[in-house]
């Protein structure tokens, strides 16, 4: 689930945006309704799917498959790193390939399609990109046989073909962000590695990160500054109640939180009314949602400044 959030002492009414629509008030207009700070303009990335194959698979935890991706269309893919996202499209059963759509325009594209030829489409965050190589990575939490990404993570072997879309990030702190918030469960890790990664140096963070099983336990980069507390699904307690413990900095901070939709809801709930945020953007996917289209782990982004 995704969402973005602003605190400020009087929040904005809540209000929804598509996911890569940008809009946060920035830590100097805290206070000020409807201020909007603008994410720096870059140019846009062509959102257009490309064939890739699968050149390798590997079980980095119990719980997670990390699938790397090959295509010579990738070496063009800039590598934006922090929760930068892509489309994974799958071939439906029958299918040796996905039939990709051709233009930018793929969203009616798909929909035109007849519904036994529409590629299965999923969200992910690029684990890590190599544009040098034409390869990216992507970490895959298997649930099972209950949804068509986990299984296909599950008998996933090189060679198999299927198609990605590259997109952007959401991950946009303010100017004057002197603190970050991330809150994931496990299909979060990998943008929560992310960011780390690419935080200013300075900033200070503090992850809270909720795994499947004690052997999940979260790979994310050491930094100074950056406290990381990872807790097991279905122990004592509840990753919200540990953000609820958790104190922050009065000023300066920039909550980002990614997880399935009841985990999300519920931290997103707190952080709006216990904390001041103002929501801004909202997309989820749901454990046992399984539609052919949208529904993937796009996880929830709440993103503000707490003034």
């Amino acid at each position: 689930m995704t969402t973005t959030t602003e605190a400020r002492p009087a929040p904005a009414p809540a209000q929804s945006a598509p996911h890569r629509e940008r809009a946060a008030t920035s830590p100097q207009d805290a206070g000020r309704v409807g201020a909007v700070r603008r994410r720096p303009v870059r140019e846009r990335l062509a959102a257009v799917a490309v064939p890739v194959r699968v050149s390798a698979v590997r079980r980095v935890t119990p719980s997670v498959v990390r699938v790397t991706l090959a295509g010579e269309d990738l070496r063009a893919t800039p590598a934006l790193g922090a929760d930068q996202y892509f489309r994974l499209l799958l071939p439906r059963p029958g299918q040796q390939r996905p039939r990709l759509p051709e233009t930018e325009r793929w969203w009616p594209e798909m929909q035109a399609m007849p519904a036994d030829e529409r590629p299965v489409l999923r969200n992910y965050t690029v684990r890590d990109a190599r544009p040098a190589d034409g390869e990216l990575d992507v970490d895959l939490v298997a649930h099972g046989e209950t949804g068509p990404a986990s299984a296909w993570a599950l008998r996933a072997a090189p060679g198999d073909e299927v198609g990605v879309i590259v997109q952007d990030t959401c991950f946009a702190p303010p100017a004057g962000t002197g603190h970050v918030l991330l809150v994931a469960d496990a299909t979060g890790v990998p943008a929560a590695a992310g960011i780390l990664a690419a935080l200013p140096a300075g900033t200070t963070a503090t992850v809270l990160v909720e795994v499947p099983t004690a052997q999940d336990a979260p790979d994310l980069p050491a930094r100074d500054g950056v406290e990381v507390s990872w807790r097991v699904a279905g122990d004592a307690g509840s990753l919200l109640e540990d953000v609820a413990a958790r104190s922050l900095p009065a000023a300066g901070v920039y909550a980002w939180v990614a997880g399935e939709a009841a985990l999300a809801t519920s931290v997103r709930r707190h952080l709006v009314r216990e904390r001041g945020l103002g929501l801004h953007r909202s997309e989820l996917w749901r454990l046992g949602a399984l539609a052919d289209v949208l529904a993937g782990p796009l996880g929830h982004h709440a993103e503000g400044a707490l003034a």
